[in-house]
């Protein structure tokens, strides 16, 4: 009984987390909230974490990464082009430098204090620090970085990828940087962002906005602690009975 109720209160607040579609369609750019690249290379897996925060210009950046030596500090950079499906890091190019700063002629300075003209926009290192390792071979960093920023413009991350180094800057793990957009439901209105897409019959019936025909989906980590802790509160009211 007890076990019946759990899931139906579980079941009930999933149903109304936030939904996240994969922006694999250009036309949700401007609507993703967050992105996340998962590294792997050489032993090594990860995230990094990209997410807007409320009242702060650019993104939030979490990193975890696992399977590192302590002691050794790692640079990491956005690159310019995707990860092929072989996983081969070399194939991503040079780091993102939209604004043209660094050039063969000219020595390359990064300055935090100074970085749109100093600094690659890929070359988050140059600006928040490599990455350090623990006692457990993690890696775990958080910053804010005020130039990086979603949507369609020169300082987009979309449709890059990450790839962390060695301090002699060889290639060690790399990943996709893979946006997701917040759905929002179909109103049936022409100014409705679901309602300028023409999918299927399910998506429309769903309320979904239509990406394509693999849709991830993921709910909300506080949605669904608020789910535990209601099943919670109900499992001990059926107790008290």
């Amino acid at each position: 009984m007890f076990k019946n109720i759990i899931v139906l209160v579980l079941a009930a607040a999933t149903a109304n987390a936030s939904l996240y579609a994969r922006a694999s369609d250009p036309s949700l750019a401007s609507r993703v909230t967050q992105a996340i690249a998962s590294v792997t290379g050489n032993g090594i897996t990860g995230n990094f974490n990209f997410t807007q925060e409320s009242g702060q210009s650019g993104l939030k950046v979490a990193i975890n990464v696992s399977g590192l030596k302590q002691g050794t500090q790692y640079p990491f950079h956005i690159h310019i082009n995707v990860v092929p499906p072989n996983g081969n890091c070399t194939a991503t190019g040079g780091h993102l430098d939209t604004f043209g700063v660094k050039t063969a002629n000219a020595p390359y300075n990064c300055s935090k204090n100074n970085a749109l003209t100093t600094c690659e926009l890929g070359d988050l290192a140059g600006r928040q620090g490599n990455i350090t390792v623990n006692a457990n071979g993690q890696g775990i960093m958080t910053f804010n970085d005020p130039i990086i920023t979603f949507g369609e413009g020169k300082t987009s991350i979309l449709g890059h990828s990450v790839v962390i180094h060695a301090p002699d800057n060889t290639r060690l793990a790399c990943g996709n940087i893979v946006g997701y957009a917040l759905q929002v439901p179909a109103s049936g209105s022409a100014s409705s962002p679901a309602a300028s897409h023409s999918g299927s019959s399910q998506d429309e019936a769903s309320g979904l906005d239509p990406v394509d025909s693999a849709i991830t989906t993921k709910t909300s980590g506080s949605a669904v602690s608020a789910a535990l802790s209601a099943a919670l509160v109900v499992l001990g009211a059926a107790i008290a009975l």
